[in-house]
């Protein structure tokens, strides 16, 4: 790879950050970090190193859905390849979207989203996560409706990113996203900074860590973007 390769581009991080008692669905452990270690502590012996213990579950923070999150014959995380977690994304304006409102086919035919594509969906609804506000958790925040998800099967949409809790907190129509071993697309929930590059085309790397069997993970999303 050459080095200038994104000489031209600026890098923005597209994650929120993990912390002891970051926000969570109610359903969710509690986000748990704690200073295992601390360097000059000593309690009965001087700890000489700092190391931090993790207590989360994989679909805290920004992190990608496998299929095996809502289907036992799904793909596994550690199945994926890598490739299908990096690409070039479109990032959409929905912000437009309110509570109780939905994604369907004609907002993203109307945005020019071909077959194949990967989208980023902005809504502004991070807004809410950083002062933490419980409307951001909100069942009825923006997502698709079932012809939506339908639609984005059908046109095999690669990687789909949001900056809201899920593409279907009912889990009603969810599933369906995952519905076979081949034509699913990378579901990546809880994004942010979208607002720093929506309406542009910016390569997105967001890799999961190598959890065997895994039906999720915490990941680093961020992307190049293009200086004009």
């Amino acid at each position: 790879m050459k080095e200038d390769m994104f000489k031209n581009m600026t890098l923005i991080d597209l994650s929120v950050p993990i912390y002891n008692g970051a926000p969570i669905w109610s359903a969710e452990p509690r986000c748990i970090v704690h200073n295992w270690f601390i360097i000059g502590r000593n309690r009965g012996q001087e700890e000489r190193i700092n190391m931090k213990y993790f207590c989360m579950s994989g679909h805290q923070g920004t992190h990608i859905d496998a299929p095996y999150h809502l289907n036992n014959e799904g793909v596994k995380l550690d199945e994926i390849p890598l490739n299908r977690f990096m690409g070039w994304c479109k990032v959409l304006d929905f912000t437009d979207k309110k509570l109780g409102d939905h994604y369907n086919p004609d907002d993203f035919i109307k945005k020019n989203v071909q077959k194949g594509d990967n989208i980023l969906i902005h809504t502004g609804w991070d807004k809410f996560f950083d002062p933490f506000d419980e409307k951001y958790f909100n069942m009825d925040h923006p997502h698709f409706s079932e012809d939506a998800i339908n639609w984005i099967l059908d046109n095999k949409i690669g990687i789909l990113g949001m900056d809201t809790p899920s593409t279907d907190p009912s889990l009603i129509d969810h599933p369906k996203i995952f519905k076979n071993r081949e034509d699913f697309p990378i579901v990546i929930e809880l994004l942010t900074n979208l607002d720093k590059i929506v309406d542009k085309e910016v390569y997105l790397i967001a890799l999961p860590i190598n959890i065997k069997e895994g039906d999720g993970s915490w990941i680093r999303a961020v992307c190049f973007v293009p200086n004009d």
